[in-house]
């Protein structure tokens, strides 16, 4: 009995593998849209890959791929989901959505200098997007981010004069001359992309002050 009752299980098991390799990609990727509707992100990335592996011929589901990419931002895979974005920019699907997601990620990944290379193009091709509002927000808030670091390194080397070292004074403040050149460049650049910036007005005031004390 105990033989016929693995013999069973082994048949059981294999026609199981056997259904389970026999789903179609369409199927998968149905699979795939539930499990993305139901919040189960990593579950629906393994079945939206499963599924591209297994395409075929025809011409790749670019919908897809963009649940793809959403899945593995949800899951913060940031390597992926800059795959797939890039993919589903390429196959003109969401391509606004894509490149800011595209540019997200690298910001997610450390990768500063692609990421602003990447809001740079994409606020000039999707100048009506509704999503040019963020690209410019992440790109400003970049380049404040940049300078202040320089207005705050600047800041120090001016606070080091002292009556010891009066004699320094102008190696000094054209040492801080140098890095608040810097600082104001970034500044401007925040303002190219939004002229009101109260944060990048601050730093251009407060450099301002500084060279005139």
């Amino acid at each position: 009995m105990k033989y016929l009752a693995t013999l069973s299980f082994l048949f059981m098991f294999f026609v199981g593998t056997a259904v389970a390799q026999d789903k179609s990609a369409a199927e998968m990727k149905n699979e795939g849209n539930e499990a993305l509707r139901a919040k189960n992100y990593k579950q629906a990335l393994e079945l939206f890959e499963k599924s591209i592996a297994s395409w075929g011929e025809e011409e790749m589901d670019a919908a897809m791929i963009y649940n793809a990419a959403t899945s593995a931002r949800k899951i913060k895979n940031d390597e992926k989901a800059l795959k797939y974005f890039e993919e589903s920019k390429k196959l003109g699907y969401k391509a606004d959505v894509s490149t800011y997601y595209i540019a997200n990620s690298y910001k997610k990944m450390g990768k500063n200098e692609e990421m602003e290379k990447v809001l740079i193009a994409g606020i000039e091709e999707y100048s009506t997007s509704k999503y040019l509002r963020h690209m410019k927000k992440m790109l400003v808030t970049y380049y404040v981010k940049l300078s202040n670091e320089h207005y705050s390194e600047g800041q120090t080397i001016l606070n080091s004069r002292t009556d010891a070292n009066r004699d320094q004074w102008d190696a000094i403040k054209a040492k801080a001359e140098i890095v608040f050149e810097k600082a104001i460049g970034f500044a401007n650049k925040a303002l190219q992309y939004d002229a009101s910036n109260a944060n990048a007005k601050a730093i251009l005031t407060g450099i301002d002050n500084f060279l005139k004390s």
